[in-house]
């Protein structure tokens, strides 16, 4: 069973980036602490964002012309997993995450075919905010060499909309007025000895 020297570790890095020659800038930081409560029990958290300002990119196409978006793009992270380990042949685990994105549109283009963006002055689009939330429960039990009872549960929720002016608690208030989707599963493996099983028979 592998362990960490320290019962906690704390990883972050951040970074900037520019560009001359049109006004797109980017940055971003993630921080992840984990903590070893017990030689059986750790847990870990990651969050990560990231903003990218003035870029440019694909929206849509209508009869004679291809879209283009001057766009800011943000996203959230945030992860949380956890590991208990009953013994060397038995553990729950336990992971979390839940991922935000949303991109507000500030002005629109067409595309030439000399690559030049012309301003749109007519096009009207929506702004888009995704979110996805996924929680993992799943137990392992190795009763013998090769062979496994492994039970799993999933709950997850989806939403896409237009809310991209909304806070991040407004925004996880709102995904979970969301349905949300259970899933649970269990699988048995058992490894069967070709050579025990042919010297039987």
């Amino acid at each position: 069973m592998y362990q960490f020297s320290k019962k906690l570790e704390l990883n972050a890095n951040g970074y900037y980036t520019s560009f001359s020659k049109n006004p797109k800038t980017s940055f971003g930081f993630s921080i992840a602490p984990r903590y070893r409560f017990t030689n059986q029990f750790s847990l870990s958290y990651r969050m990560n964002y990231n903003k990218t300002k003035n870029d440019q990119g694909y929206v849509d196409e209508d009869t004679s012309n291809i879209i283009f978006g001057m766009r800011d793009r943000k996203n959230y992270t945030n992860t949380i997993s956890g590991k208990y380990n009953f013994s060397t042949n038995s553990s729950l685990s336990l992971s979390f995450r839940h991922y935000w994105g949303s991109v507000d549109y500030n002005s629109y283009y067409n595309l030439n075919s000399d690559g030049d963006l012309d301003q749109n002055n007519t096009y009207t689009g929506d702004n888009l905010n995704f979110n996805s939330w996924n929680l993992d429960l799943n137990y392992i039990w190795q009763f013998a060499p090769g062979s496994q009872l492994i039970a799993f549960y999933r709950n997850s929720i989806f939403n896409e909309d237009t809310n991209s002016n909304l806070d991040f608690f407004k925004n996880l208030d709102n995904l979970f007025e969301q349905s949300q989707s259970h899933t649970f599963s269990v699988r048995f493996v058992y490894f069967i000895d070709y050579n025990k099983l042919k010297s039987i028979f």
